[in-house]
């Protein structure tokens, strides 16, 4: 422990189990703690200079499900089937009936073992 700072957060986030709104300021009483949370972006601490905030990251793969997910985790979701391009499917083979994942445009999308299709998989 050590003296308290008060930070700034900026994106919405939980620190020990308390939700925090972006813009809103609290006290944080573990300077290492505040440290971190500074340090990956979530919170600004007045008068140090800010560290940039998170870039999420594109979408390499696409795991079937119903629906299925993108990864990296917390990657950009493709807004649309063209944006698919280049994406690798799980499994590779053809996604079985129903499976397909969500696009940013709120389509579906399915692996058929060699493209991208619309809709889930049939």
């Amino acid at each position: 422990m050590g003296d308290s700072l008060d930070v700034t957060a900026r994106l919405y986030h939980t620190e020990n189990g308390v939700a925090h709104d972006e813009g809103e300021t609290y006290a944080v009483t573990d300077r290492v703690l505040a440290e971190t949370l500074r340090g990956i972006g979530f919170v600004s601490i007045a008068g140090w200079t800010d560290a940039p905030p998170p870039e999420a990251k594109p979408a390499t793969g696409a795991p079937a499900g119903t629906p299925g997910t993108f990864t990296p985790a917390g990657c950009v979701i493709p807004a649309t089937l063209a944006a698919m391009t280049g994406l690798a499917a799980t499994p590779a083979t053809a996604w079985t009936t129903g499976q397909s994942v969500v696009l940013g445009d709120a389509s579906a999308a399915s692996w058929d073992g060699t493209a991208w299709i619309a809709g889930p998989a049939a």
